[in-house]
């Protein structure tokens, strides 16, 4: 899949910080086009390599904060987006690329790997290069500080790392992962998005209490 082009500003907007109303949506998109030839025959163009994460949001305390980030940022500026979900932010034994060999597996000289989520099925399975980790100390869009934490292992024993770069996701061991040797990290993560609404609409609760609705943001491939 090739890359976009759009800027993504390392500004992170932490949807656990952000109260983030109970009707928000998250949502997956496949775009698959479906050619039905004149034989009966049907067959299905993945025009995505995955399905792409999208969320409608509403906020109610900081709904100052989310008008801020579209008057700057609007649709043509991304942002790194924290999901409040668990399972869109929390990844747990994932197994590591080796960025020279581009397998899972430890090769006895090469100390980089790229952080990636594998979902599967018994029949098969997609991949996700997380590229955005969130590791040591981060500040959102309101001033707010949070930690996170990273745990490299190989073959299931942590080991330490030496550095995470929180804009590849490449992960660099202290010491090479050996031959034939399995490297898994359990990690958090980022979603680079942008705004898809056109309008951000504020609903006016009391003079000076309302909330921003239905606030369109979109997972940028």
């Amino acid at each position: 899949m090739a890359e976009s082009a759009i800027t993504i500003d390392q500004v992170y907007l932490d949807g656990r910080v952000i109260d983030v109303l109970t009707n928000a949506v998250s949502t997956l998109e496949a775009n698959d086009a479906v050619v039905s030839a004149d034989n009966g025959l049907v067959s299905v163009n993945e025009r995505w390599d995955r399905a792409k994460q999208s969320w409608t949001l509403s906020w109610g305390p900081h709904s100052l904060t989310i008008k801020r980030l579209f008057k700057v940022n609007r649709t043509s500026r991304g942002f790194l987006f924290v999901s409040p979900v668990n399972d869109e932010r929390i990844a747990t034994g994932q197994l590591l690329r080796n960025t020279v060999t581009g397998l899972n597996v430890g090769d006895g000289s090469t100390t980089t790997f790229q952080l990636q989520i594998i979902d599967s099925t018994s029949a098969s399975s997609v991949t996700m290069d997380v590229n955005y980790p969130l590791y040591g100390s981060q500040t959102d869009i309101e001033g707010n500080s949070f930690s996170t934490s990273l745990t490299a292992y190989n073959d299931g024993v942590s080991v330490p790392v030496s550095a995470v770069n929180l804009t590849t996701g490449v992960l660099t061991f202290t010491t090479a992962p050996g031959v034939g040797v399995i490297p898994t990290a359990d990690f958090q993560y980022a979603w680079p998005a942008k705004f898809t609404s056109k309008t951000i609409s504020t609903t006016w609760m009391t003079r000076e209490v309302f909330q921003v609705r239905s606030a369109q943001i979109e997972e940028i491939f």
